[in-house]
C-alpha cells in the first residue's frame, strides 16, 4: 500500500513538473507592467518608455509603464518589492537613492532590499547645477557667492531626501560651506518646470534632464559633477575646474521581485542583453544625453551591495539632516 501511494505521489509530481516548464516556456502570456517610482516625463520615466517599447517587441507582449510617484520613489519600489514574482511585474530602480531608504527610513521604510533582484543597469547620468538663461549667476561661483551672502534662502530644486540630487548639493555645502534652501519635486521634470517659471533659483538634477534646454539657450549649466566635460554639454565645466571636487551621478536600471523563476529571470536577462546591445535603443538614448552603462545580473547587484555599503559608511559616520 505504502509503496503504490509513493509510486502515485512521484508520478503526481513528475507529472506537474513539466506543466511548470510549459507555463516558463511560452511566457509572457499577457502584458507587463513595469513600476516607475517617479512622474511621467521625468528622465526615468522616459528611459523606461524607451526600454519598455524594444523589450515588448522581443517579448511579443507589451510592456506597460505604470508611474507610481511619491515618497522619493519608496511607493514604486515598495510597490516593486512586494509584488507577485511571476514575471508581469517589472520596475526601475534608482540608485543611490533606493539603497539609502532601508537605513535612513529604518523604521518606516516599506520595502527591503532583499526582495528586489536586479536585472540590468542602463544609464548612469551624472549630476549638475544649472540656472536658468536669465539668472544673474554667469558662474558656479558668482551663484555660491550668492548662496554664502544668503544662507538657507537661495532655493534648489531635488527629487527626495537621499537621492543622487541631494546627496550631490550636501557634498556642494559641505565642500564649500554654502547653505541651500532645498525643495522637493516629485521628478526633475517639475523642477526644470519650476526653474523656468522662475520659481526657484537652480536646478540640481541629471545631465540628460538638462541638456536639451541647455542647448536650446533656455538653461544654462554652472558645473557638471563628472570627472571630465560630457559630450552632451561640452561648454559646462567639471565642479572640480571650478575648485569644487564632487563626483556625483544617477544608475537608472530594471529590476524584478526576487523569487522569480529562475527561467523566467533568465529570459528578461537574455531580453536585456538584447535590448542594450541594440543599435537604435542606444541612438535614441543618445540623443536624450543618456550615457549607457550596461551593468547585468550579478555584476548589477555587486554595483548595489558596494554602493549601499559605502552610503551607509557615509550616514553612519555623519548623517545627513533631513530639512
Amino acid at each position: 500500500m505504502r509503496k503504490t501511494f509513493a509510486a502515485f505521489a512521484a508520478a503526481a509530481i513528475l507529472g506537474f513538473l513539466p506543466s511548470i516548464g510549459a507555463q516558463a516556456a511560452d511566457y509572457p502570456r499577457k502584458p507587463i507592467e513595469m513600476i516607475v517610482a517617479y512622474g511621467a516625463g521625468g528622465s526615468t520615466d522616459i528611459m523606461a518608455r524607451i526600454f519598455a517599447k524594444y523589450a515588448g517587441e522581443r517579448l511579443g507582449q507589451r510592456v506597460v509603464v505604470i508611474n507610481k510617484p511619491g515618497a522619493g520613489g519608496e511607493i514604486g519600489w515598495t510597490a516593486l518589492a512586494n509584488a507577485k514574482p511571476d514575471g508581469y511585474t517589472i520596475g526601475l530602480i534608482n540608485s543611490p537613492v533606493v539603497e539609502v531608504y532601508p537605513f535612513t527610513r529604518a523604521k518606516t521604510v516599506g520595502y527591503d532590499l532583499k526582495k528586489i533582484k536586479p536585472l540590468v543597469n542602463v544609464v548612469t547620468d551624472p549630476g549638475m547645477i544649472a540656472v536658468s538663461a536669465g539668472s544673474p549667476y554667469k558662474t558656479l561661483k558668482d551663484f555660491l557667492d550668492a548662496v554664502k551672502a544668503r544662507p538657507g534662502e537661495v532655493t534648489l530644486s531635488h527629487e527626495g531626501i537621499g537621492g543622487d540630487d541631494h546627496l550631490a548639493a550636501l557634498n556642494v555645502q559641505k565642500a564649500t560651506g554654502a547653505k541651500f534652501k532645498f525643495v522637493t519635486f516629485n521628478g526633475n521634470a517639475e523642477a526644470t518646470v519650476a526653474l523656468l517659471g522662475g520659481h526657484i533659483h537652480a536646478f540640481e538634477g541629471n545631465m540628460s534632464e538638462a541638456a536639451a534646454q541647455i542647448k536650446e539657450g533656455k538653461i544654462r549649466g554652472l558645473a557638471i559633477w563628472a570627472a571630465k566635460r560630457q559630450d552632451a554639454v561640452p561648454e559646462v565645466p567639471t565642479g572640480a575646474e571650478q575648485g569644487v571636487n564632487v563626483i556625483a551621478a544617477a544608475s537608472r536600471g530594471v529590476a524584478v521581485p526576487a523569487g522569480l523563476p529562475k527561467d523566467v529571470y533568465e529570459k528578461l536577462l537574455a531580453v536585456s542583453r538584447e535590448v542594450v546591445a541594440d543599435p537604435a535603443f542606444r541612438a535614441e538614448l543618445a540623443k536624450l544625453n543618456m550615457p549607457i552603462n550596461p551593468m547585468f545580473g550579478d555584476e548589477y547587484q555587486k554595483f548595489l551591495d558596494d554602493s549601499f555599503k559605502t552610503l551607509k559608511a557615509m550616514w553612519d559616520a555623519e548623517p545627513w539632516i533631513k530639512e
